[in-house]
């Protein structure tokens, strides 16, 4: 074959392997949008029921179970299955803290689904300053400022009230979403210690799949529909635990997290 059609085949190549690239990305970025639009317009709907089973705190179990509902209508509409596998069943008369890691904004929804009982969601500040959506941090979930001590430890405070009440706590010990994803950041040891103060079990949460199915960063966000694996671990009994086995205890979650993504060839 000449030299020259052989260029013009390899040009050729590029030009069609580019383009799909553009329009692979573009797709990507409509899913992305279209999820969240579905996200808020669910949201919407179920506002006024939102609204009456959070105004009093005997009702936050039905809230909790409408946000399940919410989870199941979004992944519906934007084509995502979700895979939750237990690691052992959990028990109905007990409450836990549970610790996912964090990569996407689609760990929220996910972590509603995965707890499965009441609980309250512990969060950044930064969410609470979200329109309409910052309802949930008037009454049920709790927001954490980790950039002031002391109203860092006024969020702790709260979820051992909830724990004290029998609530499960649900909290992402990177408190952020990482720079890398699938690579973890170092876990804070604020809910390590809270699990230890209460005696409650901590539950290895492992998101296998959130941040390949939705990226955020700032207005540039993309995903795609998908099956979404969670991992349910093993508690992990904090029963006699001091305030000395923190940093043990936070290794611990760290690792049965970070080996099940290994085993994805992720983390």
């Amino acid at each position: 074959m000449p030299l020259t059609t052989v260029s013009i085949a390899g040009k050729v190549k590029k030009i069609i392997f580019d383009t799909v690239k553009i329009i692979t990305h573009g797709l990507k970025v409509v899913w992305a949008y279209w999820y969240f639009f579905i996200f808020v317009l669910i949201f919407l709907v179920l506002y006024p029921a939102f609204a009456i089973t959070l105004s009093r705190e005997k009702w936050w179990n039905y809230a909790n179970r409408l946000r399940i509902v919410w989870g199941y209508l979004l992944f519906t509409f934007t084509g995502i299955i979700p895979r939750i596998h237990y690691q052992q069943k959990l028990s109905k008369h007990r409450n836990y803290v549970f610790c996912a890691n964090h990569f996407s904004y689609f760990d929220i929804p996910m972590s509603a689904m995965a707890a499965r009982r009441n609980w309250r969601f512990m969060a950044k500040e930064e969410l609470g300053s979200l329109p309409i959506l910052n309802i949930f941090f008037k009454s049920i979930d709790i927001l954490i400022n980790r950039e002031n001590a002391r109203e860092s430890l006024k969020g702790m405070s709260e979820a051992g009230k909830g724990l004290k009440k029998g609530m499960s706590i649900v909290v992402y010990p990177e408190g952020m979403i990482g720079p890398h994803p699938p690579k973890m950041v170092r876990f804070k040891n604020g809910p390590f210690k809270m699990a230890i103060e209460h005696q409650v079990p901590i539950v290895p949460v492992t998101m296998a799949d959130n941040w390949k199915i939705l990226y955020v960063d700032g207005w540039k966000a993309y995903g795609r529909p998908g099956i979404a694996r969670v991992f349910v671990h093993s508690p992990i009994e904090t029963k006699g635990m001091t305030l000395d086995d923190v940093e043990p205890l936070r290794q611990k979650v760290y690792r049965v997290i970070e080996e099940k993504l290994r085993e994805f060839g992720e983390g």
